[in-house]
């Protein structure tokens, strides 16, 4: 991995510019050449000048000096909800990761975060801990800190929504269904950011399968009118792509199978009209996953995610 010095000079460098070409009233020539050198460090606000001064973003910076713009517990996070993402499933022909196996992770990152807390992490073994207690959903009890924590913060960011997807199945529905119904006023802070309106489809699609396993279908059928409306009112052409295989999800888990798969094959269609080939195989083996699942009395929860998750 590369230091932040030597990822700067990687930029300054790459695109032509020299020392004094980038230096300026806020930093000098003597102090940026310390900084590429790792003779020095700098305040975040000198840092994030510097960035300005030579046209690249923080995510393109920290793409280039350590292959990902996730921080380090993040990416602890990503690769252990990796070991059981469907697609991760799928490449292993249906095959689940032994839960010695995941139990050994979550007791290295539990260990991690004792050593150094961090409250992602934290929330991470919290919820992660539950789940593993109350395989079967039907506990009274559930991660109250957790609630708590999402009710109390006003504004969310997108680690809010990342972390409320992952606790709606946790959560007693009636809680779910009042946060949810939140969401959007919720995450106002975020609005203007890249990818916003389909972190909170995210949100609610992950509702809809949440509330399915619940066996609630009717809160099911309000979190899709939900997902439909805030489409239309932000206009996310590529979410509202998906709105039909939703709809598909829940009839399917009213018994009515034909309607589903012809619900299913609209968004198919959908993304084949526009060779989207690897989000056609993607969904295609999504649904054919849940059709198994709904035959073997199995509904599946399911949590839609972001590249940056």
């Amino acid at each position: 991995m590369m230091t932040y010095g030597e990822t700067f000079r990687y930029f300054r460098q790459s695109k032509g510019l020299t020392l004094k070409q980038v230096a300026d009233h806020v930093n000098s020539m003597s102090l940026i050449g310390q900084f590429e050198t790792d003779q020095c460090h700098i305040s975040v606000d000198r840092f994030v000048h510097l960035l300005e001064q030579i046209g690249v973003s923080y995510d393109e910076f920290q793409l280039k000096r350590q292959g990902t713009t996730r921080s380090a517990v993040q990416q602890q996070i990503h690769d252990y909800r990796q070991l059981t993402s469907i697609e991760t499933v799928i490449a292993a022909d249906g095959q689940h990761i032994s839960e010695q196996t995941l139990m050994a992770q979550l007791d290295q990152l539990a260990a991690d975060n004792q050593h150094q807390h961090n409250l992602q992490l934290a929330h991470m073994v919290q919820l992660e801990t539950y789940y593993y207690a109350h395989a079967d959903n039907d506990s009274t009890d559930y991660p109250l800190a957790i609630q708590y924590y999402l009710t109390q913060v006003d504004d969310w960011g997108l680690y809010e929504l990342a972390l409320f997807k992952h606790c709606i199945r946790a959560f007693p529905v009636d809680v779910s269904w009042q946060l949810l119904r939140n969401v959007s006023k919720k995450a106002a802070l975020v609005t203007n950011l890249p990818g916003y309106a389909s972190e909170v489809c995210n949100v609610y699609f992950s509702a809809i399968t949440g509330f399915i396993v619940r066996h609630d279908l009717a809160k099911a059928w309000q979190t899709w009118r939900l997902a439909k409306s805030f489409c239309e009112t932000e206009d996310d052409a590529e979410s509202a792509l998906c709105l039909p295989v939703m709809a598909g999800w829940i009839t399917l888990h009213e018994g009515h199978e034909e309607k589903a798969r012809a619900l299913f094959n609209e968004t198919l269609h959908y993304f084949q009209l526009l060779h989207f080939k690897k989000t056609y195989d993607r969904w295609h083996e999504i649904i054919e996953g849940q059709i198994t699942a709904y035959h073997q009395q199995m509904p599946q929860y399911f949590v839609f995610v972001t590249p940056y998750e």
